[in-house]
């Protein structure tokens, strides 16, 4: 179990970085401006193949192919209902050697509140988790309102919670803005 945590957080990190280095979400809003598309297309199009990239060279013994599925590619594979709703379908998953869900959010200025969305996308996320049906969930969070919050997820009760979250639902939130 360690030694899983270890190489999930080992990719995690290398996400995380590669994402800043190559400015993914600065590239989905001009995208998104381009295209005409919606933010969750334009992400998932931008973002997926840095994970698979990533993946490849955190566990080259595994088929990318055969191991990370993004929404909108390949086969549909229904979800399960969970409390009504069609239940927890992740935008990237990673189904070995570890499952990992990857969740696409963002906040802009149409979308209200960038804390509120923030909140509801670290809940939503940690039921992958609660299901059983992931190892470790990851939500990648980009506010584009021009209210920066990262300030307020440094105070102590902001801390805790992101804490407790990530030691009893394996589940983390990265905020890009």
């Amino acid at each position: 179990m360690a030694n899983e945590k270890m190489e999930i957080s080992i990719f995690v990190n290398k996400l995380v970085d590669r994402l800043k280095e190559e400015k993914a979400f600065e590239l989905i809003l001009r995208d998104v401006e381009e295209s005409k598309m919606t933010w969750d297309q334009v992400a998932r199009e931008r973002i997926g193949p840095i994970v698979k990239s990533v993946f490849q060279e955190s566990f080259p013994e595994v088929s990318v192919k055969e191991a990370v599925n993004i929404e909108g590619e390949g086969a549909l594979i229904k979800p399960y209902k969970l409390f009504g709703s069609l239940g927890q379908w992740p935008d990237i998953r990673i189904l070995k050697p570890h499952r990992i869900a990857i969740e696409l959010d963002h906040s802009g200025r149409k979308d209200g509140n960038a804390g509120s969305n923030f909140k509801t996308a670290l809940a939503k996320a940690a039921f992958g988790y609660l299901s059983g049906d992931w190892d470790y969930c990851l939500v990648l969070f980009h506010n584009h309102t021009g209210k920066p919050m990262k300030s307020f997820l440094e105070r102590e009760k902001d801390q805790r919670i992101l804490n407790f979250y990530r030691e009893n639902f394996y589940t983390q939130i990265f905020l890009f803005e």
